[in-house]
């Protein structure tokens, strides 16, 4: 490759909305161009319920198209208007590699391609890949429905030349439990996340504007606890509010306060839940929010309760910012905690980074959060081992040469002269 003849890369996803896979999106196209590379992004619309990261699309850094019919929900007219769309910003663009994230994108950008490839000549097809972020296998359909996307899956990873996992339990699942693609045809790549805006974070003005709009009155020890992301089943925010109802009920002071931070779907039922409950007084919904680092420092602990899960984002940006986390053992989150200290008989395990809880159990969870209350030195320690563990594995610069890595060995028989 030289900047004279670049690799052309269409990166596609199905919207912009906020969490991991539209960073990870964003993120490759801004440090790819970077590096001489010629890439586009393609990319639907979020859903009125959702957060939109699009605002991080600078035009002046990045090439990017938007395909109004492309996006989450599953429509047979939107989603063949959206693929026939792509199939024209294929023909234009020319790209040597499509690289696809999720699941929508995923199947509607890789049959653009097998549809474009079925025109070209064998040595000049573009070369598909694909990245799992986490994927739909479990906990979000019913098992008819399951069954299908994991037969479109297997078809798809047929024509994909490599596919991407984020941690060596995501690739067991994708190769081994649910048979997707063989082994030698995926790729673990880590997450990597510009992670110096968590790690750093100085700003006493913002945090105090944090504190005195969130947490106010401000209470001498009390433990702040904050769960992010969409507020959709998948992500089991019922089960948090349970926890926080058991941990509200348990023997012994414990002064708290918890911020749940998104939208979504589900925002009007959480918020019944919370005023049946009696615990407006406990928990407060923040919305979402664009500057996450002022939330992380006056976070005491950061919890995540997802019945599945990729590599959560929102951990390793906790992480990066010195907080113990508390999550369900789910997907790859195993991966981010480090080795297990101790089975503790509450029946949550303490890892290097933080607890892990089984899913479904909020009463377990909420002892897991009592633990943390009253241990925290290891707390701070738990915070200390987790922030030096993700600025070295979850580095935006390792990602991109990880990317790289993948893309030059597909370079040399892609056609890389092909105008």
């Amino acid at each position: 490759m030289s900047s004279e003849n670049p690799l052309r890369i269409l990166q596609v996803i199905a919207r912009l909305n906020i969490g991991g896979p539209a960073i990870y999106a964003i993120l490759l196209c801004d440090q790819l161009a970077k590096k001489d590379y010629q890439t586009l992004l393609v990319y639907g619309k979020v859903s009125h319920s959702e957060g939109d990261m699009s605002y991080l699309v600078n035009p002046r850094k990045i090439n990017f198209k938007l395909i109004s019919h492309l996006g989450r929900d599953i429509s047979l007219l939107s989603d063949l208007k959206a693929l026939i769309s792509l199939i024209k910003i294929i023909k234009e663009f020319n790209p040597h590699i499509i690289h696809t994230h999720t699941a929508k994108a995923g199947t509607i950008g890789r049959l653009a391609g097998i549809v474009y490839n079925l025109f070209k000549a064998k040595e000049s097809r573009i070369k598909l890949v694909h990245t799992f972020h986490g994927h739909v296998f479990s906990g979000y359909f019913s098992a008819s429905k399951t069954r299908i996307f994991i037969q479109i899956e297997r078809w798809l990873a047929r024509f994909t030349s490599r596919i991407i996992v984020l941690s060596p339990l995501q690739r067991e699942d994708i190769c081994r439990k649910y048979k997707i693609a063989r082994p030698s045809k995926t790729r673990i790549v880590p997450l990597g996340l510009d992670l110096k805006p968590f790690s750093e974070f100085k700003d006493k003005e913002a945090e105090q504007e944090i504190r005195s709009q969130y947490l106010s009155p401000i209470a001498d020890g009390l433990l702040t606890i904050g769960i992010i992301g969409r507020l959709t089943s998948i992500k089991n925010h019922h089960m948090f509010l349970q926890a926080i109802e058991y941990l509200k009920d348990q023997a012994g002071p414990v002064a708290f306060k918890s911020l749940i931070i998104g939208d979504g779907e589900l925002r009007q039922e959480l918020s019944r839940f919370v005023v049946d409950r009696n615990l407006t007084e406990s928990v407060v919904f923040t919305g979402w929010q664009r500057n996450m680092a002022p939330f992380y420092k006056v976070l005491d602990i950061v919890v995540l309760t997802s019945r599945n899960e990729g590599t959560p984002g929102t951990l390793i940006e906790a992480m990066a910012a010195r907080k113990p986390v508390v999550t369900t053992d789910v997907g790859g989150v195993r991966d981010l905690m480090g080795p297990v200290q101790e089975e503790h008989a509450a029946g949550f395990s303490v890892t290097r980074h933080g607890l892990l809880v089984p899913s479904g159990r909020a009463d377990i969870f909420a002892r897991a959060l009592r633990f943390i209350a009253d241990h925290q030195e290891l707390a701070a320690e738990m915070g200390r081992y987790a922030q030096e563990f993700v600025l070295v594995h979850f580095s935006e610069d390792r990602l991109i040469r990880d990317i790289q890595t993948i893309y030059q060995a597909l370079s040399h028989s892609c056609g890389t002269n092909k105008k």
